[in-house]
């Protein structure tokens, strides 16, 4: 028992540096930015969606692949952290239907589903933010300075059991993006 608690340690701290190693991240943030438009202000962002092969793989035998976008603003302050105005989360299914070999994204707050014929298309459409209502301008104060970010990542806790425990230990199972962040006004 120990010996097979030992090896299965072993296997995952040799797998770590290999994933942390590999190439470019699989989500990245490509740009974000957020107009005003009839007292609300709306974001715009292009996400940039890799699945790596583990993931793909099993998006292709039927596990579903949940994405979530998380947005965040702040309002700087002198002497402590920042205070945390307001959170918006966004959350994506992704799955593969084999027998009609179309992809379906659902937007899990919408409920709106679009199918794809293929993977690319999908990402592509999943990146694509275009005018996502993030907060009433009246909810601001005048002349304080507010400091939006986002990011993107897989949803570990959403995957099938078995593979959960993947995603809590190795990094191609858990994207995630770094924290895009800009001036909100």
């Amino acid at each position: 028992m120990r010996a097979l608690l030992l090896s299965c340690l072993l296997s995952v701290l040799v797998a770590l540096p290999i994933n942390a190693l590999s190439g470019d991240a699989p989500l990245k943030v490509r740009s974000a930015h957020t107009e005003l438009a009839n007292g609300l202000y709306l974001l715009n962002a292009t996400i940039d969606y890799r699945l790596t092969p583990n993931l793909e793989e099993a998006l292709h035998n039927g596990v579903k692949l949940t994405f979530e976008v998380q947005v965040e603003i702040s309002r700087g302050r002198d002497w402590i952290w920042d205070a945390t105005v307001a959170e918006l989360s966004q959350r994506y299914r992704l799955e593969y239907h084999a027998l009609s070999r179309l992809y379906v994204l659902t937007h899990l707050n919408t409920g709106v589903k679009r199918t794809f014929y293929r993977l690319e298309s999908a990402l592509f459409t999943l990146g694509e933010l275009d005018e996502l209502p993030l907060l009433d301008a009246s909810l601001l104060q005048d002349g304080q300075e507010y400091e939006a970010r986002v990011r993107a990542r897989l949803r570990v806790d959403a995957l099938p059991l078995p593979l959960r425990v993947r995603g809590y230990v190795m990094r191609d199972w858990s994207p995630v993006s770094d924290w895009y962040t800009w001036s909100l006004r």
